[in-house]
């Protein structure tokens, strides 16, 4: 009769009864069985959350399947290396030892699915993204409290249980179920589990080419912890990859890619010209303020700072050149691109704006309440290079305070040197802080836990939370501002980089390329300047360096080796590039190209010396469809071509 032992069975058990050793092949279908069911268990969560991510519509039926096929062999190859291990163990280990390790490696798999996915559905950020960041100490001592583990770990256990309980259920019926006949039912099994992981796998690739949708299921496999591959793209890509190759190629003074991240040596600063005296050198205060949005300067939100920036220049689309505070502040005093970070800090070159102005007689001074360690940042804003005066106090909101009347006091007009001051304003950080009871924008959130926020919230009240805490920046910079004379300070308000409050689908900051994550507000007033005309074209920080020189009289030929321009040369490059901060050096360089042509991304793999040209990206920094025509191509790539000749100079 179907379903009973025949008669081999029987003597193989009999076998290992006589033996005193149970068979293992039972072990090894609960091995399967689990691993499989688990997967399969968490698969309708997984797809939903993923299908929301990419904004399936219904009649996209050809996508739905290959998203479904593509999370689903994602987990199954790595659960078939939970058997495989298994299978491994079973020589020496007993049926409960592996057992055991079945449990413990398909919990670890599946734990470390759901936990990413947890994250995603709470942040918008993979678990793969932010690891870097989770285990440095040093993301604790900023965050604070607005990082509480506890309740989501408590989620991501609930969700483990319910999904992995009936797995383990199931794998258990079946395992006894197969010991009745382990040579056949268990290999059954076994090799079921197998065949669906490989079907799954070779299915892949082919119903992603079938869904003709590249830049849905790239986006996919950047969000996934794990991937099974890339999607092919459309071979209109080519033309592109090949242009931007060329371009790398035609600008290295060597044929290896790495020397565009050989750090420049410390240009000597030149001598000032004679047309401006010692009595007439202005002072320089530079307002950064952390994590500060490019929509927080407005007339109703920072009203004091757009009344200032009315009376010189204010840029519409300036960005930080990347998404993090460790590039943009480096970008900033360096007047180069963040690129050759680490390479910069490791040959300890010294930061040019504090080098030079100090060489011609200004004191350099660096305010804040921030630990200026994170990132290494130290090696570039401390004491080698600043004056600097660290304040403490109970809340970011009250330290900065106490860092605005400092600065108020250091540029209060008397007899001295001049004086470049740094004020770092630190309020508009996560937690997005402010004096209680300050908060004109109502309704406002209390200070929020990132683990407890979810993109499909409303999400009113945590935006009006950060513009309460950027109009209490502005009014610290409102009486910092009142407080010096104008007349005989160039002033710079910016910010180190953006913040997403969900606007990118993620929140915070360092996780994408995206607009609200890079784009800051920009303004440069006082000492002479006349008010412009707000700027729409794309202009970055490494721009800062040379428009602040150029005010004091500095030759252009002599800010020739900086990467940006003056701002109010009149000339006009059209284009920004951006750079994905990075926890520590090593490994590829992922770079977005803005222009009016849109946003290109792409992947500088230094060591091997490529680049490779990834696509289009909308202004969240997602993947798009389309290429853009030949011309558009052309001039994308000389702007590409300019961006590495500035790192290749020397």
């Amino acid at each position: 009769m179907m379903g009973e032992p025949s008669a081999e069975d029987g003597k193989g058990d009999a076998a290992a009864s006589e033996t005193g050793e149970p068979s293992r092949l039972p072990p090894i279908a609960f091995a399967a069985v689990f691993a499989l069911a688990g997967a399969l268990a968490l698969l309708p969560a997984e797809f939903g959350h993923y299908r929301r991510l990419l904004e399936i519509g219904q009649e996209e039926t050809l996508l739905r399947v290959a998203v479904l096929s593509s999370v689903l062999a994602k987990s199954l190859l790595a659960l078939l290396l939970v058997v495989g291990s298994v299978v491994l163990a079973a020589a020496r280990a007993r049926p409960g030892r592996l057992r055991a390790l079945a449990a413990f490696a398909t919990v670890a798999v599946l734990g470390w699915i759901v936990t990413d996915l947890e994250g995603q559905q709470r942040t918008g950020i993979s678990l793969a993204s932010f690891l870097p960041y989770v285990t440095d100490p040093e993301t604790f001592r900023w965050v604070g409290e607005g990082l509480r583990v506890g309740p989501m770990l408590g989620a991501i256990a609930g969700r483990l249980a319910l999904h992995l309980v009936p797995a383990a259920l199931l794998a258990w019926v079946l395992e006894r179920w197969s010991a009745r006949a382990p040579r056949r039912r268990a290999l059954v099994l076994v090799a079921g589990a197998i065949a669906l992981t490989i079907a799954a796998s070779l299915a892949t690739p082919l119903l992603q080419r079938a869904a003709a949708a590249p830049a849905a299921l790239h986006h996919l496999s950047e969000q996934m912890p794990w991937t099974t591959g890339r999607p092919a793209g459309s071979t209109r890509v080519g033309a592109w990859q090949r242009a931007a190759q060329d371009a790398l190629e035609r600008t290295l003074p060597t044929p290896r890619a790495v020397d565009l991240l050989a750090p420049r040596p410390a240009q000597p600063p030149p001598p000032l010209p004679t047309s401006l005296p010692v009595d007439a050198r202005p002072d320089i205060l530079l307002v950064v303020v952390e994590s500060l949005r490019h929509d927080a300067l407005d007339p109703v939100t920072m009203p004091k700072v757009w009344a200032a920036a009315e009376r010189g220049l204010r840029l519409e689309s300036h960005y930080a050149t990347s998404n993090a505070s460790h590039y943009g502040l480096f970008a900033l005093l360096y007047g180069r691109s963040p690129l050759p970070y680490f390479q910069t800090l490791d040959a300890h070159v010294p930061p040019t704006l504090p080098t030079w102005l100090r060489a011609w007689g200004w004191t350099t001074h660096h305010l804040t309440c921030s630990d200026t360690r994170w990132r290494r940042m130290d090696e570039f804003m401390g004491p080698r290079d600043f004056e600097v005066e660290r304040s403490k106090a109970p809340t970011l909101d009250a330290c900065d305070r106490r860092v605005a009347a400092r600065a108020a006091e250091l540029l209060a007009p008397g007899e001295r040197p001049p004086r470049l001051v740094l004020a770092f304003l630190m309020s508009t950080h996560f937690g997005y802080h402010h004096p209680e009871g300050a908060t004109p924008f109502r309704p406002a959130a209390p200070p929020p836990d990132a683990l407890a926020l979810r993109p499909d919230q409303d999400t009113t009240a945590l935006r009006n939370r950060y513009r309460n805490s950027a109009h209490h920046v502005d009014g610290l910079v409102g009486r910092l501002l009142d407080a010096v004379d104008l007349d005989r300070t160039l002033v710079v308000v910016t910010g180190d980089h953006g913040e997403s409050l969900f606007d990118d689908g993620t929140l915070a900051h360092a996780t994408r390329l995206s607009d609200i994550q890079t784009r800051v507000p920009f303004a440069l007033f006082g000492a002479g300047l006349e008010r412009r005309a707000p700027r729409d074209g794309p202009t970055d920080h490494t721009d800062v360096l040379p428009t602040l020189l150029a005010r004091l009289g500095v030759d252009a030929d002599d800010l020739a080796d900086l990467s940006g321009q003056d701002l109010l040369s009149g000339r006009d490059d059209g284009f920004a590039t951006l750079v994905h901060a990075k926890a520590r050096g090593g490994g590829l360089d992922r770079l977005v190209l803005v222009s009016p042509e849109g946003r290109h991304a792409l992947r500088l793999d230094a060591e091997r010396g490529a680049i490779l040209y990834l696509g289009r990206v909308d202004r969240d920094g997602r993947p798009i469809d389309g290429i853009g025509s030949d011309d558009a191509r052309v001039r994308t790539i000389g702007r590409l071509e300019r961006y590495l000749a500035s790192l290749a100079r020397r």
